[in-house]
């Protein structure tokens, strides 16, 4: 009788910080994460140009967006409208990354159509993110070796 043995190396762990850190952002490649991000600031500016700018300027900033150029400085205007497009921002990522959306019962149509089709997009990629997280974050990390096949 023939005396056959099977020799497994033991393999090496990758546990660095920068590793570990790393495996948060496997799930999506980049590319899909520009795609996420491209989403949240299209969704923002869409809210901005839905939404009714000059309740939303006077009600966060106390500033008055007027249509008659005479009597506001454009300057003005335009840093009233980049601080409600950067709120918009903000608010949009902050929904992503809580996984949810706000109810606003007094907003327009479109801007409720826009905020359930972002509420959807929301499911899906958390839904798909948190999955692959769960896959990639089970991976024990190993060190590849040169061993191949039970010849090797």
């Amino acid at each position: 009788y023939d005396k056959t043995v099977l020799v497994i190396p033991k393999p090496g762990q990758k546990r660095g910080l920068t590793y570990q850190t790393q495996k948060v952002f496997d799930p999506f490649t980049p590319g899909l994460w520009a795609v996420v991000i491209a989403i949240i600031l299209a969704a923002a500016l869409l809210s901005v140009w839905f939404s009714d700018r000059k309740m939303a300027a006077k009600k966060r900033y106390g500033m008055q967006l007027k249509l008659d150029q005479s009597r506001r400085p454009p300057k003005r205007r335009k840093f009233a409208y980049f601080r409600l497009i950067l709120d918009a921002i903000l608010e949009k990522g902050m929904f992503f990354f809580s996984a949810g959306i706000e109810q606003d019962t007094g907003a327009s149509l479109p801007h409720k159509v826009l905020m359930f089709g972002f509420g959807f997009f929301i499911l899906i990629a958390v839904s798909a993110y948190v999955a692959n997280l769960a896959a990639f974050l089970t991976q024990s990390g190993l060190v590849e070796t040169e061993f191949r096949t039970m010849k090797q």
